[in-house]
């Protein structure tokens, strides 16, 4: 791993960018990281330079890509959760998108977003190391940040069935029926264009049926 005092950010930025990452980037790094890109022989390598080039992780530029891009990279669950959960007690990282999209009617923070998925790769890890409880509450913090999201719901029936009960799991993706975004979403898009949005019910209902089609 690269010494603190050799860290180069921007350039893991710029790398990891090319391996298919939505990130910020300085350009100015592009045509250093596309010569890497191009020496370094599969992505598995290419993953573990952009790691190195953070150094020990310190910022929450540096946090954010060790983090992300071990969860990528896969094998070390117990770095992944390291550097996600220090990511999580920083104010975040300030290149980052701001501000709201819209989406099939669904106004989405891209700050709870990228907040939302940091959760996640911190839940996974967890998830992976036998840490059932912590992880539910990682991917319950997900959840609360993107309230729309049903797969986020989904991750926490998948751990609740295997740290508790399947019946458990059920009764939780059934209490999600209940909820304001199960109700379709009916919407007008940019062009004036009807629309309704029933993927969040669609997402719970499959799930529903797919545990009740098991066996204990």
């Amino acid at each position: 791993m690269e010494s603190a005092a050799n860290s180069r950010p921007d350039l893991a930025a710029a790398l990891f960018r090319l391996i298919g990452a939505s990130i910020p980037v300085n350009y100015t790094e592009e045509e250093e990281a596309q010569r890497l890109y191009a020496k370094l022989q599969n992505d598995h390598e290419r993953l573990s330079k952009v790691i190195s080039l953070c150094g020990t992780p310190k910022t929450p530029q540096q946090l954010y890509i060790a983090a992300t891009a071990c969860s990528w990279l896969g094998g070390n669950d117990e770095l992944t959760a390291k550097y996600a959960q220090q990511y999580l007690e920083t104010s975040g990282w300030d290149r980052l998108s701001y501000g709201t999209m819209i989406q099939d009617g669904v106004t989405i923070s891209r700050w709870a977003k990228s907040r939302a998925e940091m959760y996640v790769i911190l839940a996974q890890a967890q998830e992976n190391l036998g840490k059932h409880e912590a992880a539910l509450t990682n991917f319950a913090e997900a959840y609360r940040l993107e309230p729309y999201d049903a797969m986020y719901a989904v991750k926490m029936a998948g751990v609740i069935e295997h740290a508790r009960s399947r019946k458990e799991a059920l009764q939780f993706l059934k209490q999600q029926t209940l909820t304001p975004h199960y109700r379709p979403l009916h919407y007008k898009d940019e062009h004036g264009n009807r629309g309704s949005n029933q993927t969040f019910r669609q997402i719970i209902d499959s799930h529903i049926l797919k545990l009740e089609s098991k066996e204990d």
